[in-house]
């Protein structure tokens, strides 16, 4: 313990401001994950069709963040850092206390959902820029084990309010959550400009040729992620009859599990490299979509739900392989932005996709379809450069005698 303090003592100003802004976004995120879904079935008692075709308006901010980080390029992205505090707050609030009709709940969350995705560009971008050479999957794996840290106190707060508050539970966790995401724009606010200046928002717009691997991937996982985001949960929750403590438990679950997997996930990352780590994921992916499509057993779906929530990690994946390939460093941001829009332009679709198919086919048809995109991304995983051979082939050969 003492020597986790003095590092942290030791550890630069911006970069400790920013990991406690995470933590407390961190909050709202295990706060949302875990009682949005039970929030929409008890307060709108929405179909699987209509619950699919939600996800449409709530992935939107996703699709546009390209758009809003080129509105954005001019500041610095720690500015950005406060921005989504602030709309994240915003969007909670009124969650919890002015959404008396599904339209107003609308609006609310989609200010939420904006904040909560242009977080995704700051994340990676300030991620990268406090890392060293060589560790950049190590400290995003931090990054991220902050943020499932923080999860656990806000799945913690659901569950907890739910056995307390009875009806109330909704706007309760809601308002925490709200004042937490205020909390995390303060701590934004208050890094240091020096630090922050080296982080430039850069070009508006970048299109390479030379990324189409990490465009294909994050269209591939918009897909994937959607699929287990929308009908993993709402399966649990309308056929098997998870209550608002039982999701809660199971994000506090992966949020504690995901701490360490994290950081233990970004550390593979720079040991073995992308290839290997997304091929895996796409390995583990089909074996999840086997057991929500033929499993009946309910400790087993909860396994594997919290193990679909760990695997997300794979994003850190993504981000150090669009690092090490980047022709420019001021490419990162709008390359990174233009990924998690490529995501949301799929994510968008797939739910929609997927309630039409449940209807008509059953819930089981939903993971079946899913198990086509684990195929895809294992071939794709393929496709990319291997980091080993990439560094053999940077590093300088013996010189023979002839």
């Amino acid at each position: 313990m003492r020597k986790l303090l003095n590092r942290w003592r030791a550890a630069d100003p911006a970069f400790k401001a920013f990991l406690l802004g995470v933590f407390f976004l961190g909050i709202n995120a295990g706060v949302l994950s875990s009682a949005f879904n039970n929030y929409l079935n008890d307060s709108f008692r929405l179909t699987s069709e209509q619950r699919g075709f939600l996800e449409f308006p709530r992935e939107l901010p996703g699709f546009l963040v390209i758009f809003m980080t080129g509105l954005l390029a001019a500041l610095p992205v720690g500015r950005w850092a406060v921005l989504t505090g602030l709309l994240t707050a915003a969007g909670v609030a009124g969650l919890a206390f002015l959404s008396p009709s599904y339209h107003l709940m609308l609006v609310w969350m989609l200010l939420w959902s904006a904040g909560s995705h242009l977080f995704m560009t700051v994340e990676s971008v300030m991620g990268l820029r406090f890392a060293r050479e060589g560790g950049h999957g190590r400290r995003l794996g931090q990054i991220s084990g902050m943020t499932n840290f923080a999860g656990i106190a806000g799945a913690g707060l659901v569950w907890l309010v739910a056995g307390l508050a009875g009806a109330a539970v909704y706007r309760i966790s809601f308002a925490a959550a709200a004042v937490s995401s205020l909390a995390a724009a303060v701590m934004f606010s208050r890094m240091p400009r020096a630090g922050e200046e080296k982080v430039p928002g850069g070009k508006r717009f970048v299109f390479r040729r030379s990324y189409k691997w990490y465009y294909l991937l994050n269209v591939l996982f918009g897909a994937r992620k959607q699929i287990f985001l929308t009908f993993a949960p709402w399966v649990l929750v309308t056929r098997y009859g998870a209550s608002p403590a039982v999701m809660a438990a199971l994000m506090l679950a992966a949020a504690a599990l995901g701490v360490v997997f994290r950081q233990a996930f970004g550390m593979v990352v720079d040991r073995f490299g992308e290839r290997l780590v997304l091929a895996a994921d796409a390995v583990v992916l089909l074996g999840i979509c086997a057991g929500f499509a033929f499993s009946g057993f309910k400790p087993l779906l909860y396994c594997l739900f919290v193990l679909d929530n760990l695997m997300f990690a794979v994003r850190i994946a993504r981000t150090t392989y669009l690092n090490r390939i980047a022709e420019h460093k001021s490419d990162l941001a709008p390359t990174l932005s233009l990924g998690i829009t490529l995501d949301h332009a799929v994510s968008m679709a797939i739910p929609a996709a997927g309630g039409l198919l449940w209807a008509a086919y059953g819930y089981r048809s939903v993971f079946l379809a899913a198990s086509a995109l684990s195929v895809a991304g294992f071939l794709t995983a393929l496709a990319i450069e291997d980091k080993r051979r990439a560094r053999a082939a940077e590093e300088p050969q013996p010189l023979t005698a002839d």
